[in-house]
């Protein structure tokens, strides 16, 4: 997008702080699931404030997507490198008090990686964060749990494709639902979604030929251009914003909402009713207290996910950055 149009575009007061020196960057913040009466199950409104996960410095911490192991709960994440300009993917411990463990790093291109989904799948677990950087959707396996992975196939793309989340998976196949930005401006996605799948058996040789060859690549991806109907054209909404849960009987799709001059502003969570949802409610910044942060430094609510016992989101705000050697 033209930052200049942006810059026009921006409220006053945000414009004269970004002037004078303050910098947009994200924190992860956590809190038990609301449970008093009066409260609501989404964060559209009330309960206690989210604390922070410490980062480390010269990074910032965003995407957060959580994974059970073994009875214990992990905390997947991006980690901006603010000096490489790009991102990695971290993980830590994240125990029900909401405190963690130090962060660690899981995985690492020369690229940018951000809003890792973990998952288990036919024994063994995986991970597909985003690639669009690479103009790739790819497959990881993870051979030591959490800080080992090893790519076992990468799909390139036309388009840029950027948080994916699962929708279904099966013995055989997996499908994704991801967001696809417009090429001239990131702020416009729709969705797209994908079937990711072992390949069919391949035919035996007819008599007197030569049987087929083998193929080296384990998966196939296939795209299924006709789901969401009215989400074909790109807008502001259909960006994922976290895993889908269920809350009652009810499964819940949390997304993401931009404006036309800013990016992740509030979340929009909808009931799925086949390949169709209905709004429920939305999370504004304004509505959404961090302890230690100004309210009205906070910009941006971006991303969610939740257990039975934690909720986490990301935030984005505005502070004094630190200078990188």
């Amino acid at each position: 997008m033209n930052q200049l149009y942006r810059a026009l575009h921006m409220p006053p007061a945000r414009l004269l702080r970004k002037l004078s020196g303050e910098k947009e960057i994200y924190t992860i913040a956590v809190r038990p699931i609301p449970t008093l009466e009066g409260t609501e199950a989404l964060p559209a409104l009330g309960g206690t404030a989210y604390t922070q996960l410490p980062g480390r410095e010269g990074f910032w911490y965003a995407d957060p997507l959580l994974y059970r192991r073994g009875g214990k709960r992990y905390l997947f994440a991006e980690a901006m490198d603010l000096t490489a300009g790009k991102g990695r993917i971290e993980v830590c411990e994240l125990y029900d008090d909401g405190t963690a463990d130090e962060w660690q790093v899981a995985l690492e291109e020369t690229f940018h990686l951000s809003f890792p989904t973990v998952f288990d799948w036919n024994g063994d677990t995986w991970m597909i964060p985003e690639t669009g950087n690479d103009h790739s959707l790819r497959l990881y396996r993870c051979r030591e749990f959490p800080d080992q992975w090893e790519l076992v196939q990468r799909f390139a793309v036309e388009e840029e494709l950027c948080d994916t989340i699962l929708v279904d998976r099966t013995a055989g196949a997996l499908t994704l639902l991801c967001s696809e930005t417009k090429p001239d401006n990131q702020l416009y996605v729709r969705w797209r979604r994908y079937t990711l799948s072992h390949p069919a058996e391949p035919a035996p040789a007819l008599p007197g030929t030569e049987p087929p060859e083998p193929s080296d690549e384990p998966f196939v991806l296939q795209a299924d251009e006709a789901f969401n109907l009215q989400h074909r054209e790109f807008d502001l909404v259909s960006r994922n914003a976290g895993p889908l849960f269920v809350l009652g009987e009810q499964v819940i799709h949390p997304t993401q909402v931009s404006t036309k001059v800013d990016y992740g502003v509030y979340l929009q969570f909808s009931a799925r009713r086949g390949n169709s949802e209905v709004p429920l409610c939305a999370a504004m910044p304004q509505s959404v207290s961090i302890q230690g942060l100004n309210p009205d430094d906070v910009i941006g609510i971006h991303t969610y996910c939740r257990d039975d016992v934690l909720e986490v989101i990301d935030a984005r705000y505005l502070t004094k950055v630190k200078a990188q050697a």
